[in-house]
Parts: C-alpha cells; structure tokens; sequence
C-alpha cells in the first residue's frame, strides 16, 4: 500500500476511478500555508472523451487540496498536455518539468503564479505520483 492510496487494481488514467483515486490522494497532503492557486489541466488527444479531459485542482491558502473534475471554471493557469505524455507523466516515466523543458507543456494564464505556489505544486505533484504503480 501506498501512503495515502490504498492497494487496489489497475485503474484507467482519467477514468471516474482516476480522479476519485486522485481525490484520494490529495486529500492526504500536508496543508500548505502560501497564497492559494487553482490550477487547471487539459489533456489533448484523448479518444475515449471526444478529444480532451480537463479538471482543475485548488491548492495552498491553508486548505487541503481540492480536485474538480472536467471543469476549468476557476483555473488561474492551465498546464495543457497530449494525452501520451500527460500518462507518462501520471505513470512515473517522465516529471512535468522535463516535459516543459521539451516544450511538450504549454502553459495558459500567469506563468509567475506557479512559482509563487511552488510548495503547494510540488505537493500535489507527489500526490499524484503515488498513483502511478496503478495508472494504465
């Protein structure tokens, strides 16, 4: 078992069992106390969903994390994958800062917000690495 996501069978990536186990996942991070960010994911190139997935995550500001599936409404950047890397990502093969470097990420919003929030990033991040013995 992994801290924070109990042991359990392989789970689709951004299928409903995903973004519960995600859910999951970051309701077991550490609280961190800078300026809140909400920051949302696209996913590109997703057949099973008619081209994209999106979900937000809110994070900092003291408060535990918050994951919003399929909506972007508060999203103050937007980090935008293809599907192939954005599983790569979820599966431990490769970091988003990797892919970014590549310019395999592109970023919509204020790119400065992200560092603000670094701590709180890093720790979602983490998060949602204990996932990825799971992901397929």
């Amino acid at each position: 078992m992994t801290r924070g996501v109990p042991a359990q069978a392989a789970i689709s990536f951004l299928s409903p069992e995903w973004f519960e186990a995600l859910g999951a996942a970051l309701g077991q991070i550490a609280v961190v106390e800078e300026p809140s960010i909400v920051l949302g994911q696209i996913v590109t190139d997703v057949s099973s969903a008619g081209g994209e997935v999106r979900y937000s995550i809110v994070m900092g500001g003291g408060r535990p994390a918050r994951l919003t599936p399929h909506s972007l409404d508060t999203a103050e950047v937007v980090l935008v994958a293809a599907f192939a890397d954005a599983l790569a990502m979820a599966r431990g093969e490769v970091t988003g800062a990797s892919l970014l470097a590549a310019g395999r990420i592109k970023i919509r919003g204020d790119a400065a917000r992200l560092v603000e929030a670094a701590a709180s990033v890093e720790a979602v991040a983490a998060a949602a690495r204990q996932l990825h013995r799971i992901v397929t």
